[in-house]
């Protein structure tokens, strides 16, 4: 029973670790394309932005990811802007970006780099956080 306990550990370790390299790499990736993307050309110089990539039928989208995001920007203001990107009208984008599934929302620092990716929903608390850190 111990050692079944132990190789659970062992391969969740594994699995944790994997998702976080492959989360770096993703950002080192991205980081290189992102001052040049015509996505980022509605950016706001020196304000962070969430560039969040969506599409119509993306339930969650709709349910969870998009309130979340109006309650920051009601809360954080001008401080803070959201480029919003239909993956399906602009697969291109989405390609280039790696976005695997949607929600995905990037946190781009004042300069259009990126810091920090979401796969999935990201709740409000967890922006705030990573826009604070920039």
């Amino acid at each position: 029973m111990i050692e079944r306990l132990m190789v659970l550990v062992i391969v969740s370790g594994l699995a944790v670790l994997v998702y976080q390299t492959f989360r770096r790499w993703q950002v080192r990736r991205v980081v290189e394309l992102a001052p040049a993307d015509p996505l980022l050309a509605e950016r706001r110089p020196g304000v962070p932005a969430i560039l969040y990539f969506t599409t119509p039928h993306c339930l969650p989208c709709k349910t969870q990811q998009r309130p979340a995001i109006q309650r920051l920007l009601a809360e954080m203001g001008d401080t803070v802007q959201v480029i919003e990107i239909n993956a399906m009208e602009q697969p291109d984008a989405a390609d280039r970006w790696g976005v695997l599934s949607v929600p995905t929302t990037f946190i781009l620092d004042g300069r259009g780099k990126p810091r920090e990716i979401n796969y999935g929903v990201t709740g409000v608390d967890k922006l705030k956080h990573q826009l604070m850190g920039l």
